[in-house]
């Protein structure tokens, strides 16, 4: 079943990703508004994702891999998981924001138990 985290627990859900999943292998792909796509299937270490809440009006997500590349996810909407397994795992991560669709796939997993007290969206 597909999990959304509630937008008011956005910080502590990606300070907890970038905590428990630094060195992961991460596979990310950038879907633009348009359709276009950016970094299909680019392969990385996963170092943190880090949500920015701003006095404008556009949040922000910084999502940073191996070599420090920093991609901002401008205004946030949604932040979905998808279900790896039965095991409550999930290894597959969507935000749907203003800028687009990002995919973020990450091996290992985000254990059902570093979403213990989080609300759902």
């Amino acid at each position: 079943m597909i999990r959304e985290i509630n937008s008011t627990d956005w910080a502590v859900f990606c300070e907890r990703v970038t905590q428990q999943l630094v060195g992961a292998m991460a596979t990310v792909e950038f879907t633009g508004r348009d359709g276009s796509k950016d970094a299909p299937g680019a392969s990385a270490a996963f170092e943190s994702i880090v949500f920015a809440k701003t006095d404008g009006c556009s949040d922000l997500i910084k999502l940073r891999l191996n070599g420090g590349k920093i991609h901002e996810i401008i205004e946030p909407i949604h932040i979905r998981l998808h279900p790896s397994n039965g095991s409550g795992d999930y290894n597959h991560l969507q935000i749907e924001a203003e800028s687009g669709l990002v995919s973020l796939t990450l091996h290992p997993a985000i254990r059902g138990q570093m979403l213990e007290g989080l609300r759902p969206g």
